[in-house]
Parts: C-alpha cells; structure tokens; sequence
C-alpha cells in the first residue's frame, strides 16, 4: 500500500505539525494547506501505522473530549467578558452622595496666605473639604469639562501617600466612572506623580495600562493646573488617611552684620 511520505503540514495559523492525511488543524481547526503534499513523491507506509493514526483520528472519546474543551473554552471566555463588563458599568463602592448649593471653600486663598506670610502652621484639608472645593471649580468650568460626556463631578479621596481621583460622566442619564490612583511628590517646587494603577467602574486597571488612560483626566488636569501651580509654591506636601497636609516655605531670617 502506498501513500504520502511523512512530512508534516504546518498550520497555517497556530504552526502546529499535522499528520498528512488531515485537512484541518489539531489544534484550532485552520484548514491546512495540502498543496505541498503533491510534490512529495509516495512511499510504502506500513498499513497497521496508517489504520492506528486514523482510528486514533477517529476515536469518538477523543473527538468528544475536543468539543467538550472548545466549548467549555467558549463558555469560560464570555463568562469573564459579560462579569468584565459589568464592573465597568458599576459605580465604585464608597463614593460620597452628589453635593449641593456648598458654599465655596476658599481653599485657594488660604493657600496663598501661607505662602506670602510663610505661615508655619501647616495647613490641613480634610478630602470633603477638598472635594467641595472640587465641586464648585467644576461648576464653573463646565465649557472646558464638556466635552464627549457629560462632565458631573471629581471625587478626591486620601490615603497614605496616595491620592485616588474618581471622575463621573454621564451619557443619555447613564454615569460611567474613572479613577486613577497616583502618588503625589512635592519637592523643590515641582509637583509630580506615580501612577499606582486605577479602575473604570470596578474594573481593576494594572498601573502599566492605567499610565496610557491619563487622556480619561486630562479636561480635569486643564481645570486644575492654576491650582496645581499654587500648590507647587509651597515647600512640603503629606498625603495621610482623609487629609492632606501643606507646608508654606519658612520665613528666611536676615542675620544682623556684626560690629
């Protein structure tokens, strides 16, 4: 008995070795490109090697057992995309209620006190304080903020070293949300920051994909950077637990010339 000599049909697709009688891949189901086989002279094949391949081909056990493995494979893929989904959607847990008709909290202006009297007593905001005064530059600027979505609200929250910025949207009277986490440095007047990571919705985002989302804040960062500026002005910076604390530069103290 004669058939095609043993060279492997690489898959197209997956690059997995076949056996030559088959027409589709082992592995993804690609179908194979047999025309390499015809310029492959036949050899004798022993019939017992060719009736084993093809009843192992064939064993319905094994067929079974690949349906089974591809669509519980399926399965397991659009369960993660649908749950993946919904947390995207979910507003974050702990988020204050919306706030309303706050009186302005002159936070700026206590800011640039400290910084013309070189107050030293530190100055502490709690992260109400910081996101009423959120709420009211928002409302202002809300030509800047609008955009694509519906600019609602920023939301600061502290924690120690770390100051996580939520910022909801709304489309057609649905909220989505975004936050991002970064660790904030103040020193010798420059204000910068680590991305630690962040969410859309509930969804969980490495720090090593949230870093390229910064485009999600940047009407936000536009609003903020006069505040930014002012903030660089002073000479410390402490992120705690709901607050944070800045530090106005010490009054230089002229030193009389001795007689």
């Amino acid at each position: 008995m004669t058939t095609m000599t043993m060279t492997k049909l690489a898959c197209p697709e997956c690059q997995r070795q076949n056996e030559p009688e088959r027409i589709y891949c082992h592995d993804c189901g690609a179908r194979l490109d047999r025309s390499a086989l015809a310029k492959v002279a036949p050899k004798e094949e022993d019939p017992a090697i060719i009736q084993r391949r093809l009843k192992q081909m064939l064993d319905p056990g094994r067929v079974r057992s690949r349906l089974i493995f591809f669509r519980m494979s399926k399965l397991i893929l659009g369960a993660s995309v649908a749950a993946a989904l919904i947390l995207m959607f979910l507003p974050p847990e702990g988020l204050p209620e919306k706030v309303k008709n706050i009186e302005l909290q002159q936070l700026n202006l206590e800011v640039e006190r400290a910084i013309e009297t070189h107050s030293p007593t530190p100055l502490q905001f709690s992260d109400t304080q910081v996101n009423d005064f959120l709420y009211n530059v928002a409302k202002t600027k809300q030509a800047v903020l609008s955009n694509y979505l519906k600019f609602e609200r920023a939301v600061v929250s502290f924690d120690e070293g770390v100051c996580q910025v939520t910022v909801e949207r709304s489309f057609m009277g649905f909220s989505v949300f975004h936050t991002t986490s970064q660790q904030v440095f103040l020193q010798n007047g420059i204000l910068s920051s680590l991305n630690k990571g962040g969410r859309i919705g509930r969804l969980p985002i490495h720090p090593a994909i949230m870093k390229y989302g910064d485009f999600l804040f940047s009407d936000l960062w536009t609003v903020l950077e006069p505040h930014r500026k002012l903030v660089s002005k002073m000479a410390g910076l402490e992120i705690h637990p709901k607050a944070v604390i800045l530090t106005a530069t010490p009054k230089q103290t002229v030193l009389a010339p001795s007689a």
